[in-house]
């Protein structure tokens, strides 16, 4: 079957308006063929399809006013993914292929005629008559479609509740349901729409289209014939304007008063210690004294905070910012003694180093805070058989001052009349200040061990009824692959503590847990009536001492993991150095080799000649350890005494054993031992003619570098070639005599002048005794050098060789391509190009050597990764010169760069 143009389109639209999951699951459907059939019911309107899914389900399709309406029988029922399966099927016009049989067919086509009946006579009602009813029938010419007439219906039903209430955004929201379209505001705000209440649900429609139109929001196409919003338009811009003048009235009336000057003041706060709680007490003005901060100010306070108003004195934030809770709907200014849910917010305060006089007392002193702790004495009773007393007490044994209130934490917190003490924790007296203990109870192994763990010393008649059993603790670190055949592995770590006569346990996310009570069942020698206590000192350095592996703990297997890198060595090592030596750490094989001492190397440099009084220097290492290959040998001095894992034989490193002078003679070269690495750096020949190279060299190098750099020229002072026509200054005179000795010993270099001082007439110069020294040293003429510059600078190079080089054919490169290069070569003594023109003509321009290479304003390759740079570096030239006025812009790299050119 065919379909319109405006068919296929309207599909498109409908299948973008569904969620992009059921797209997916419909072309699944599709793809897979489970659209058993398709039959057109009525052409260009009605279509029926059988979709295979859990069952074979119905799918209708109605083309009504341009868009598509569908619906399905299966529980879903509309936008599902058999909808989207039988309309690509629709379009891809295949339900002539593979029909069913006639008989099904026809069940098919009557099965979607009753369908779509049911649909219009039970679905949706039609719309009740009314002005726009009537306007729309008339309108259409026809009756209105189920979706049409429930369209009508929703504005119908907003009509009449605007007869009882304003309407709201919500009541907006409503009627654009169909467009898929909600206004993005307040859902329940009231919303104005008409200067006078509609006299009908017609006009009533038209003033919901000019809001709707407002706010961008299409609604129903057909609906477009009766939308002539031409009846409202000369009183809804009336009206609006109106309403934009009373709008911006009142605005400047709100401006005008709350324009009027106002200094405020800085909020200061502090912490007052009542008798009954404790309140935070404010001013906003140093002249006068704190008062107690009360809900109506503290609400004040709140707004102006949130409004960012609020200017809170440096000393006081800390308060504000603890105390101070947005979000919560209790007091935060007024912390009782006895509220539960308090009592961790003034334990947080009391903790905070705050300055003295922003924790205060009764009076406005500042709070004391005693040096010493409270402790738990325990008085023996008088008679064998009577009673304990544990109390709480000062330094000096006294009774404390009355206790205010107990906070929880690290150290217990005692707020007393007489100022705020550390102390045991609060369990040990379930908050009272003395206890009354039956020596029967107290002289058990429960009894001692609650003594122990408090910190509270046995009565001398109990002391050799005491035995205190360490509790041994264990790491035990292994290597396990993630899964079986897996390239990654994981370092295991588990954590156990045992002693004698105490149930073993493992260290787990959720703390220490007994794992086996084998140790505990096992009998212990005693003697008779001996107690033994055992002391968890060294448990408690957990979960503190895992910490810095940033170890994960893993459920299932039970144990704590660490993925296994490269830089593990680096981090496992400091973290076993620093536990303490009481723990026990057990490593496997592989891991256990990282304790290994380094591996011991000696030093020795190869060279080899690299060019012209330039040599490549090797390291050649020398260790004890024969059982290395080279390669493994390679792998360690690249680490530069890291760690290397070198398979089975676990992890290595290298240490040079260098003595001090050793040392000090390998800086002199600018090497040092821990950057040692096995690719060769290259040195020239000054620099490894000092003495100290002399230790590390064979001796037939050290003769062939010193033969090398007795050939060096140290002074060149040639005169001024006669094809310059120019006066030189006596500092341009000794740059030219620079540039002159660097060519003579084949060195590159930087000519660093300030700019307007004359670096270009210095060059000219050079390349005029270059060309000079070059025709009376060979037989062929020299040939051409290159100087790269920026474009702004090109005519520039051009107009100084024609008045201090007039001899000098200079060419300018005008973006020919790289096949011209050659002929240019041969016209011209000097090309200029810009860098722009180097990269493009990079790496043509880099196969023919040139007699000198010029880089002007070198500071253009100051980033050694770009492309100018790698350009540039990739040049051949007998000489090579930069010229910069700023050699180092932000970083010692852009030097480095220039060097390196």
């Amino acid at each position: 079957m065919k379909l319109r143009k405006d068919l296929l389109q309207a599909i498109e639209r409908f299948l973008e308006s569904i969620s992009p999951k059921t797209i997916n699951r419909g072309r699944s459907y599709f793809a897979q063929g489970k659209v058993l059939d398709l039959e057109c019911v009525q052409p260009d309107y009605l279509y029926a399809a059988v979709v295979r899914g859990g069952e074979d389900y119905q799918v209708g399709l109605e083309f009504a006013e341009g868009e598509w309406a569908a619906d399905c029988s299966c529980p879903v029922g509309v936008d599902c993914k058999h909808i989207v399966a039988a309309l690509l099927e629709l379009k891809k016009g295949a339900a002539d292929k593979g029909k069913l049989p006639i008989s099904a067919r026809q069940r098919v086509a009557e099965a979607a005629k009753v369908h779509w009946q049911k649909i219009r006579s039970a679905g949706v009602p039609h719309a009740p008559r009314s002005a726009l009813c009537d306007k729309l029938t008339e309108n259409l010419a026809r009756q209105l479609r189920p979706d049409e007439a429930n369209f009508v219906r929703q504005v119908q039903s907003s009509y009449g509740n605007a007869r009882l209430r304003r309407l709201t955004e919500s009541d907006l929201g409503t009627m654009a349901t169909s467009l898929n379209a909600s206004p993005a505001h307040n859902y329940w705000k009231e919303i104005d729409l008409w200067p006078d209440f509609p006299s009908d649900d017609f006009y009533f429609w038209l003033y919901v289209a000019w809001e709707l139109r407002r706010r961008d929001i299409r609604w129903p196409s057909f609906m477009n014939g009766v939308t002539d919003l031409t009846l409202i338009e000369v009183g809804m811009v009336q009206w609006e304007r109106e309403r934009e003048i009373a709008h911006w009235k009142n605005w400047f009336r709100e401006f005008d008063g709350q324009a009027a000057i106002f200094e405020p003041g800085v909020l200061e706060l502090r912490l007052a210690v009542l008798a009954d709680e404790a309140r935070l007490q404010w001013r906003t003005d140093p002249n006068i004294g704190f008062a107690d901060l009360k809900q109506a100010w503290a609400k004040k306070l709140a707004d102006e905070f949130d409004n960012g108003t609020l200017t809170i004195a440096p000393n006081s934030l800390p308060l504000w910012s603890a105390s101070y809770k947005p979000w919560n709907h209790e007091c935060w200014w007024s912390l009782k003694y006895d509220n539960a849910t308090t009592r961790p917010a003034l334990s947080r305060l009391l903790r905070m180093p705050l300055a003295p006089d922003r924790v205060v007392t009764v009076n406005g002193q500042p709070l004391v805070r005693a040096s010493e702790p409270l402790r738990l004495n325990l008085r023996p009773p008088q008679s064998g058989a009577g009673n304990y007393e544990l109390a709480l007490a000062t330094v000096d044994g006294s009774e404390p001052p009355r206790i205010l209130c107990t906070l929880e934490g690290r150290p217990t917190l005692y707020l007393t009349e007489g100022g705020l003490f550390g102390g045991p924790a609060a369990a040990a007296l379930n908050t009272e200040m003395r206890k009354i203990i039956p020596a029967a109870a107290l002289e058990t192994a429960d009894g001692l061990r609650f003594l122990h763990a408090t910190g509270i010393p046995f009565p001398q008649h109990l002391q050799e009824r005491v035995r205190i059993v360490p509790v041994s603790v264990t790491i035990s670190c292994g290597l396990k692959l993630i899964y079986p055949g897996s390239p990654t592995e994981d370092i295991v770590v588990n954590v156990t503590a045992k002693a004698p006569g105490m149930a073993k346990e493992k260290f787990t996310a959720q703390g220490w847990a007994v794992v086996s009570n084998y140790e505990a069942q096992k009998k212990f020698k005693s003697e008779r009536g001996l107690i033994s206590l055992h002391d968890r000192a060294v448990q408690k350095h957990f979960p503190r001492l895992l910490t810095p592996l940033g170890l994960k703990w893993d459920g299932y297997p039970g144990d704590w993991r660490l993925r296994l890198t490269k830089k593990m060595p680096d981090l496992f090592m400091p973290w076993l150095k620093s536990l303490p030596p009481e723990i026990e750490v057990l490593l496997d094989p592989e891991l256990a080799t990282l304790r290994d001492e380094p591996i011991s190397g000696t030093v020795s440099l190869n060279i080899a000649e690299a060019d012209i009084d330039w040599f490549d220097l090797k390291v050649a290492l020398n260790v004890s350890d024969t059982t290395l290959t080279p390669e493994e040998l390679k792998l360690l001095l690249n680490a530069r005494g890291g760690y290397v894992r070198l398979g089975k034989k676990g992890w290595r490193r290298l240490q040079f054993n260098l003595s001090p002078e050793e040392d000090e003679q390998l800086a002199r070269l600018g090497l040092n031992a821990r950057d040692f690495s096995a690719e060769p750096q290259r040195f020239h020949a000054l620099q490894l003619s000092d003495d100290a190279a002399k230790r590390f060299l064979a001796p037939e190098r050290v003769e062939t570098i010193r033969r090398r750099v007795s050939e060096l020229k140290t002074r060149i002072s040639p005169a001024l070639p006669r094809m310059i026509r120019a006066e030189m200054r006596p500092y341009q005179t000794e740059g030219f005599h620079f540039l002159a000795y660097l060519s003579s010993n084949r060195f590159g270099g930087v000519l660093a002048d300030d700019m307007g001082l004359g670096k270009t007439l210095q060059t000219l110069a050079w390349l005029a005794w270059l060309r000079e020294t070059s025709l009376k040293s060979r037989s062929a003429p020299p040939g051409a050098s290159l100087v790269v510059c920026p474009k702004s600078v090109m005519d520039n190079w051009r107009a100084e060789a024609e008045r201090f080089y007039p001899d000098l054919r200079v060419l300018l490169w005008r973006g020919e391509p790289a096949s011209e290069l050659p002929a240019a070569r041969d016209r011209a003594q000097l090309i200029v190009l810009n860098y722009s023109q180097l990269r493009s003509l990079s790496p043509e321009i880099a196969s023919p050597p040139w007699l000198a290479a010029i880089l002007d304003e070198a500071q253009y390759i100051k980033n050694p990764d770009s492309q100018t740079a790698q350009a540039a570096r990739a040049l051949k030239a007998e000489h090579r010169l930069a010229l910069t006025g700023t050699p180092i812009e932000n970083r010692l790299l852009d030097l480095w760069s220039i060097f390196g050119f």
